[in-house]
């Protein structure tokens, strides 16, 4: 996935070995606006206000528990692994008990460079659970890898290289229309209920989880990739994106980023929400003040209660 040299066109930034820093969140979050504005410097940070959120209205999914969706109010089920695609695997994340004849559904895809890691890693596990006890479900993915050392997008300049990203966006795309196919025809799913709501799925990850769900997400409905239906939103944690896959409206997206990142710099989401905001789309920047790249790891409980706030605001109600 070369760089365009339009007007998008940003200068090179060198070899970025996105390695999974399992590290928790030890500072703050903050809110960095992100209006279109054309200038090349990031927004400053401003102190995030919390959101408070009533009940879901009832409906046909019976979803509608206080708290539900942003609070910890359920046990997490026993994890189920399956195939979504050939012989790629999930692993499924449910609440325990759940009233809910069907939920919010995210495919959430691994980093590691392209390269590296695995569905089952301590971070994706952390954020299947941290999601399922707030009452989604979760489909940890497993994906195709490239081989060698690990490499972001400014990297991916050989033919080699852009295979192995066009194939993890290509799969992270299957998991989405597999996680809609289980709700709609379990059948077809290899037998597999999710209780997931068809009309509310998101995708999201980090690091190069992060530019594999934004390139499966804004690319969804076009090209290559026209019989994807988009999901309702895609959550990048220190994430970057081709301007490339841009090629309609795009899902509403959250880009989480900290400021001190030397893998994936923070301009990278300051960059990508404008792309996305000027091509008609909603982009929210949320900043770890002084952070690096260790966000990508296992989730402290704010930056759970902000992703999870976010998919509250923007896919438990529906598609924007």
């Amino acid at each position: 996935m070369s760089r365009p040299a339009g007007p998008h066109a940003r200068p090179r930034r060198g070899a970025a070995a996105l390695g999974l820093l399992a590290l928790g969140l030890a500072t703050g979050l903050a809110t960095a606006a992100c209006a279109g504005n054309p200038a090349t410097s990031p927004a400053p940070a401003t102190a995030a206000a919390p959101t408070t959120f009533s009940a879901l209205p009832a409906g046909p999914c019976g979803d509608d528990q206080a708290g539900r969706y942003t609070s910890e109010i359920f046990d997490v089920a026993p994890v189920r692994t399956v195939t979504y695609s050939g012989a790629l695997a999930a692993d499924l994340y449910t609440p325990a008990n759940d009233p809910a004849t069907c939920r919010v559904g995210v495919v959430w895809v691994h980093g590691g460079g392209f390269t590296q890691f695995t569905r089952d890693s301590p971070a994706e596990q952390a954020w299947g659970a941290a999601l399922a006890r707030r009452g989604y479900t979760v489909a940890s993915i497993d994906y195709r890898l490239g081989t060698g050392e690990p490499f972001g997008l400014d990297d991916a300049t050989t033919p080699e290289r852009q295979a192995v990203v066009a194939d993890a966006i290509t799969d992270a795309q299957a998991a989405v229309d597999w996680l809609r196919g289980s709700a709609t025809d379990p059948g077809s799913a290899a037998g597999v209920d999710t209780g997931v709501d068809p009309g509310r799925v998101a995708i999201g990850g980090t690091s190069a989880g992060a530019m594999t769900a934004l390139g499966a997400g804004l690319s969804a409905g076009h090209g290559d990739a026209a019989d994807s239906r988009p999901p309702c939103g895609i959550v990048a944690i220190a994430g970057d994106l081709d301007p490339d896959w841009i090629a309609g409206r795009p899902p509403s997206v959250l880009f989480v980023h900290g400021d001190a990142d030397q893998l994936v710099p923070y301009q990278s989401a300051v960059d990508g929400a404008r792309l996305v905001e000027r091509a008609g789309g909603q982009a929210e920047v949320v900043t770890v003040p002084g952070a690096g790249h260790e966000i990508t790891g296992e989730p402290d409980a704010e930056l759970v209660a902000t992703v999870s706030g976010w998919l509250r605001g923007h896919v438990a109600g529906g598609c924007d």
